[in-house]
């Protein structure tokens, strides 16, 4: 018994004519949407192919030439993009090579200018070292001298000798009582609120 009969032979090769019939039977108004929508959609190498598509089964037909036309210009425009915005990067990357040449000598400039700063500042505290020393030489002759002899020291401006100092705080105590220090309670934060 044949899988299909004369019948089923003949319905299923009309049925395959009359789908390839309408597989072909694009026209170019279906091919220059397509390619519309996919240029609009900025699918710009699909949109080429579905125009060269056209244009082969209806090599006459203007809209698809001018389509085409249109999508290798914008193509053309994207790729030029892309050349400047490549440049731009190796511009900017220049740009930042040079800044960090710069930043490296102005911190080379900064170490030097520490360097320079360390040394004064050791110069002066080996001068002032030999003035303190002059100075403990000039004091200790007068140490050797009487009591009698020595000139009292004049205290700077805004200064208290240890002297006036305990002197003050005994008239302070006198005054308002010895207090004692503050301590807090261990164990206690801040009292409860009982409203």
């Amino acid at each position: 018994m044949p899988l299909l009969s004369k019948k089923g032979c003949f319905l299923f090769i009309v049925l395959l004519m009359t789908s390839t019939a309408l597989a072909a039977s694009k026209t170019a108004n279906a091919y220059y949407r397509d390619a519309a929508f996919q240029y609009i959609e900025s699918r710009l190498p699909t949109a080429e192919i579905t125009c060269q598509e056209g244009l082969s089964h209806y090599p006459n037909d203007t809209r698809l030439q001018m389509l085409l036309d249109r999508i290798q210009e914008a193509k053309d425009e994207q790729k030029n993009q892309n050349k400047d915005q490549k440049q731009d990067q190796n511009d900017n990357k220049d740009q930042d090579k040079d800044q960090d040449q710069k930043d490296d000598k102005n911190q080379d400039q900064e170490k030097n200018q520490n360097e320079d700063q360390q040394k004064d500042q050791k110069q002066d505290e080996n001068d002032s070292v030999q003035s303190s020393s002059s100075q403990l030489a000039e004091s200790s002759s007068s140490v050797s001298q009487s009591p009698e002899e020595q000139e009292p020291q004049e205290t700077p401006a805004g200064q208290m000798t240890p002297e006036e100092a305990a002197q003050l705080l005994k008239d302070f105590n006198e005054q308002n009582g010895e207090q004692k220090p503050w301590k807090p309670v261990r164990g206690q934060g801040r009292p409860l609120k009982d409203w």
